[in-house]
Order: C-alpha cells, then structure tokens, then sequence
C-alpha cells in the first residue's frame, strides 16, 4: 500500500468506531474533531513498506496495534487544523507527518525496552521478551526506516533537519540517563534537557512541522514549536511522576521501575535538595543501591510521598503545561486550538 500524496477519503463510520475503540476511553470524545484523519493515520501505520514477510508483519503489528493513546499524531493533526489558514480539508502530508511521528516514537519504545531489559510494555510482553534482544533491535530499526520512507515523501528539507534532531536528541537523552544513573545530586536543568531529549523534542516536531506544512507564519510555527516543547516537558514529568504513585496495573510495569533503575527523577529530586532527614535516607537508599531490591525501592518510594515529593513534581508539570497554553495566544481562536488546550488538562489529569 502506497503512502502517495492524495487527498483524504472519509472512511466507513464502522471502521471509524473500530479504531477508535482501539483507543483508551477517556480520550474517545477527545478525539471526535478529527476521527477520520485519526482513522487515516491508523490505516497507515498497519502498512508494511519494507517487506511484505508475514513474520515481520507480526512484528511490526506486535507494536503498533498494541494500543497506546496516539498523542503525538493527535498533536500533528490538531497542530495542523489550528494553523491552516482555512477550513479545508489537511493536506494528505499532515497524515504521513503523523504517521512517522508515532513511527519514530514506537521505535523508541523498542529499543528504550532492550536497554532497560524490560519485560512487559503496556501490560504486554516486550519483543525483547517475547523473541530476543537482537530481534527487537531488528525491529526498532525498522521501524525507524519505515519513518524515513514518510520523512522522504514529504520533501521538506527543513522538515529532515527537525527529525534529524529528533534521533539525535533520542540517543543524547538515553546516554545523560545512563551517565546520571544512581546520581544524588541535583541538577534541574540537566533534568529538564534529558526530558526534552527524550520525550518533547519529539512533540514540538511534530507540532511545529504541521504548522510548517501549512506554510503558516513563523510566529505561529514558533508557537506550535514551543506548545509542543513545554506539553512535552509537562508529559514527561508526569510518566516520572506515575512511575512513583502509578499502580502496577495502570502502569503495565512495576511501579518504582525507575527508582530500581537508578533513574532519579523530579519527585525523588524535590526530597534530596531539601537537605533534611527524609533526603538524607533517601539519599543513603540510592548510593548504596538499596533502591534496587524490593524492600529499598518501597522505602524510597514512602519518602518521596511523605515528603511532598509528589506535590512539587505537580506543580513543576502545571508550569509547563501553563508555558503551553500560554504559547497558544498566536493562534486564531478554533475548536482545534481549544483541543490542544484540552490536551494539556488531559496530561495533567493523569496524575490523579
């Protein structure tokens, strides 16, 4: 099946109900401005364009109809619908913009898998459990090259360079995480640049190229750039934030896998700048890698929240879903620009 450039053919209503029902429920309202271009963006993605094998069919169905909420295609999308200049229908390149975004982010997860040797994603087995390591490294390179086919179609040198970027801050981000594994000292923008990495350079792409694609102004396409930045700051202090208060069931992992991986994020950062008693012990449990065994993870994860670790890391992630919002005012008013709105709300509704 073919990624051409046409324009957009409403599919079925049925067919709209089934992939949206694929989707967690709290975002299927959500979602209904722009269900058939969410549609389309699904059709696109269960489209093998390296090797019609049914074994690496399998594979790439294994991840990408795993489920997950589509956020970042849903940014392009609203992103696009916020900064045309009409009412018109999108072009067909703001599909495959949102297409290689959710392609590039499954590809991470993959890969992001192999490093932590994680065994379940979504409450499912990983490929590296399932098969093996080298066969789940196969795959997220994959999927990495089926993202450069879309990249390629849409023929935007400047759009190249963002996602360019984008792989490179990947990688930069997982390396600052390994270098500051078990680390006790706190460094907020360290933190913050390792959240940009891995998770809102890739939403500020995503949103910033839409509007790029719309041939906007630049004051717009900057405003979508730093909406996506900052939501993406937001979202990740969050993930961080769920890993310490998250159930096990919610989180498809356990809860703490992070602090047991010497990955120190805001809340556990909030305690050890107080120089207090609780940081103190916290402090002990992470250099001596207590963190890592079952009793040492609880203690840790019992003085982040009886010390209002939970507390400050909320309130760092409403700032920057604040800085979101604000980065909006460039836009016209449009139930597209109150959906990205909306979106901020829904990332911080997740701590709850």
């Amino acid at each position: 099946m073919s990624l051409g450039l046409v324009s957009i053919k409403p599919m079925p209503k049925s067919e709209v109900s089934l992939k949206l029902h694929s989707q967690e429920s709290d975002l299927i309202d959500f979602i209904e401005p722009i269900k058939f271009e969410l549609a389309a963006v699904e059709k696109e993605l269960s489209t093998n364009l390296i090797d019609d094998n049914p074994f690496i069919d399998e594979l790439l169905a294994s991840v990408l109809k795993s489920g997950g909420k589509r956020i970042r295609p849903m940014l392009v999308l609203y992103g696009a619908k916020a900064s045309q200049s009409s009412a018109e229908e999108i072009d067909h390149k703001e599909i495959v913009l949102a297409v290689l975004t959710e392609l590039i982010h499954a590809a991470s997860l993959v890969h992001d898998d192999i490093i932590d040797s994680a065994s379940l994603r979504r409450g499912t087995q990983t490929v590296n459990k399932r098969f093996n390591d080298r066969l789940a490294v196969l795959l997220g390179d994959l999927l990495f090259a089926q993202a450069s086919i879309c990249l390629s179609r849409l023929m935007s040198p400047i759009i190249v360079g963002i996602y360019g970027q984008v792989l490179g801050d990947l990688c930069a981000g997982e390396i600052r995480q390994m270098k500051q594994q078990f680390s006790v000292s706190v460094n907020w923008v360290e933190y913050i640049n390792k959240s940009i990495a891995k998770t809102a350079s890739l939403f500020s792409a995503g949103t910033r190229s839409s509007a790029i694609l719309n041939q906007a102004d630049d004051e717009v396409v900057d405003g979508l750039r730093k909406y996506g930045l900052h939501l993406g700051i937001c979202f990740q202090i969050i993930d961080d934030l769920l890993d310490v208060v998250g159930s096990s069931a919610k989180l498809g992992k356990p809860t703490g896998s992070d602090l047991r991986a010497g990955v120190i994020t805001a809340p556990a950062m909030f305690v050890l700048e107080r120089k207090d008693e609780a940081s103190k012990k916290l402090e002990e449990l992470i250099a001596t890698r207590q963190i890592c065994s079952d009793e040492g993870a609880q203690a840790a994860l019992s003085l982040i929240l009886e010390s209002g670790g939970l507390e400050s890391a909320v309130g760092l992630a409403q700032k920057h879903g604040d800085m979101a919002k604000d980065s909006l005012s460039i836009l016209p008013d449009s139930k597209y620009k109150d959906c990205l709105v909306e979106l901020i709300k829904y990332v911080l509704k997740r701590a709850n």
